[in-house]
């Protein structure tokens, strides 16, 4: 006999559309038979179902992630990568002296962190390995950038991990001093591989540290994540993106994946290992969704390849593929009905992979089912918006990440920050905007406190006082989009997800008070107290359920 489930409130987003109704969800097993703005139809109020009345309190469809690393995000949840800060060098080799409990580490034992960035210190100068070797000369020290794109080594772990450089030479991402002496800086592909060799673990490993993150992401009201491929390591069996689709699948055999999973491996691994991948598998929580590529690297680093020279430089950055071949990957994409997910910050690089989408969906036809995405956007030239709106890309955005860069990206690219981070732009040209985090970039974000972030342009103590590119907020409506409908398009599952609509899955997310009713600056404070995944409670904070 079918399950039926009826959820009212007076305060129900559809994701159809930007307003709000009042009326109830009939959910049967794991979908949503229909939302009812009057009256239930009395077939499902003859089966006797539960009935759960949420008041005022907004009913949305289950937030979705749409860009994400999960493996790390998971290790620095579980405490296996810890978290730092600091502005200087200094500061933060000492912060991670104090938060190291030396009488617990074995010998050689591996110390992880993350949470240095330079366009943060003071002095905006590359670390060195003498700082870490001042406080850790016994154990091997790894020190991940905020920006995911460097380490930071001790000699310890230098030693450890250069002889496994395959060169003469040392390899172009080992920084070095002017006699050739490695700094303990570590950059993109080989920061990538080291971390491959730090954290090399096996399946049963990873489901380990993966699964309680995933239950913990229920709290936020997550439903759905996009775990996106990172650089990846040449390692002696294949390539380690961090896509670990088995260790995801052994969660659910064990019946501890309690969100859908959208994974985006490598793409230069080939379309045959890719379409392999997605037909082994393919369930209702697991998907092997399309692939991900890099076309260049970030500001911070002078990486992103930008149509000018960099501020007070001449270096423009440079494309980590070149040019003609991502065409050449895109096109064969295109023609193999795979979705990609491109990383794009520079101008140039935004530009070069828009002009290549166009033209693959010119020769091929546009894809039948998703959605190609690019990735970031940080520093497009407005007078690429049209070129966007006509290729059909989803903008593939982290509303935190401007509050991250607002007080120093004017050193980087000049004038060019003041038309950054367009997202109101992205709206006015119809162009579908997916809202995610980038996680472990940033750590514990909620979808709510992303939506705040669009709405306020501030940061959560509420800076910059007037907002930084106020004229870019968001409404609530066009925020909500972007976590729910439009994030199910960056995950080209938008037939299945994303809307309180019939025949979608139940995947259901509800808040501790009416959002129609609470201003921009109090949406960060918003808590979830129930999320549903295919009909069936994920999360419940039981005192705040009216039935």
């Amino acid at each position: 006999m079918a399950k039926v489930q009826i959820l009212k409130s007076n305060s129900i987003f559809t994701a159809e559309s930007e307003k709000f109704i009042s009326g109830a969800i009939v959910v049967v097993d794991h979908q949503i038979a229909g939302v009812y703005p009057d009256q239930i139809p009395t077939r499902f109020l003859a089966t006797r179902p539960t009935v759960t009345n949420f008041g005022d309190q907004t009913i949305v469809p289950g937030f979705i992630e749409s860009h994400s690393h999960m493996f790390l995000s998971a290790l620095v949840y579980c405490h296996q990568i810890t978290l730092i800060s600091g502005n200087s060098e200094l500061a933060c080799a000492k912060e991670l002296d104090q938060k190291v409990i030396r009488d617990q580490l074995k010998p050689e034992q591996w110390i992880v962190a993350k949470g240095w960035y330079v366009p943060s210190w003071t002095d905006k100068r590359m670390p060195c390995r003498a700082t870490l070797d001042r406080y850790f000369p016994d154990h091997p020290v790894a020190v991940i950038a905020d920006d995911l794109h460097t380490l930071w080594l001790n000699t310890e772990a230098l030693n450890k991990l250069l002889p496994s450089v395959n060169s003469t030479r040392f390899d172009k991402d080992v920084v070095v001093t002017a006699r050739g002496d490695p700094t303990g800086v570590i950059g993109e592909q080989t920061a990538m591989a080291f971390l491959h060799q730090i954290f090399n673990y096996s399946t049963e490993q990873k489901a380990a540290v993966l699964g309680p993150y995933l239950k913990h992401l229920t709290k936020f009201g997550l439903t759905s994540i996009c775990d996106l491929a990172l650089l990846p390591a040449k390692t002696a069996a294949e390539l380690d993106d961090q896509i670990y689709p088995a260790a995801y699948h052994l969660l659910a055999h064990q019946n501890r994946l309690p969100i859908r999973v959208h994974l985006y491996p490598y793409f230069k691994r080939g379309v045959g290992p890719l379409k392999q991948l997605s037909a082994r598998y393919a369930t209702e929580r697991i998907r092997v969704a399309g692939g991900k590529l890099f076309f260049d690297g970030v500001t911070s680093s002078y990486t992103a390849w930008m149509k000018a020279a960099y501020e007070g430089k001449e270096d423009h950055g440079r494309p980590m593929i070149p040019a003609s071949e991502m065409k050449q990957l895109i096109f064969s994409a295109q023609a193999n009905q795979l979705p990609l997910r491109i990383h794009a910050i520079g101008d140039r690089a935004i530009h070069e992979a828009l002009v290549d989408f166009i033209a693959a969906k010119n020769q091929f036809g546009q894809l039948k089912t998703g959605q190609h995405c690019l990735e970031h956007l940080e520093t497009i030239d407005p007078t690429d918006l049209s070129l966007m709106a006509q290729s059909g890309v989803v903008a593939s955005v982290q509303p935190s990440h401007p509050l991250l860069d607002y007080q120093t990206a004017d050193l980087y690219v000049g004038k060019r920050s003041q038309t950054m981070w367009p997202f109101l732009f992205f709206e006015t040209h119809h162009i579908p905007m997916a809202f995610g985090t980038d996680s472990p970039v940033v750590v514990n974000v909620t979808p709510m406190q992303n939506i705040y972030f669009a709405m306020t342009s501030q940061t959560l103590i509420g800076e910059p006082a007037k907002g930084w590119h106020a004229d870019q907020r968001l409404n609530l409506g066009q925020a909500l989009l972007a976590h729910t409908i439009n994030a199910a398009k960056a995950c080209s599952y938008e037939n299945k997800i994303g809307s309180l609509s019939a025949g979608k899955f139940a995947d259901i997310t509800v808040l501790d008070r009416n959002l129609e009713h609470t201003t921009a600056r109090d949406m960060k404070d918003v808590q979830v107290v129930g999320t549903m995944v295919g009909g069936e409670w994920q999360y419940q904070k039981t005192s705040q359920l009216i039935k």
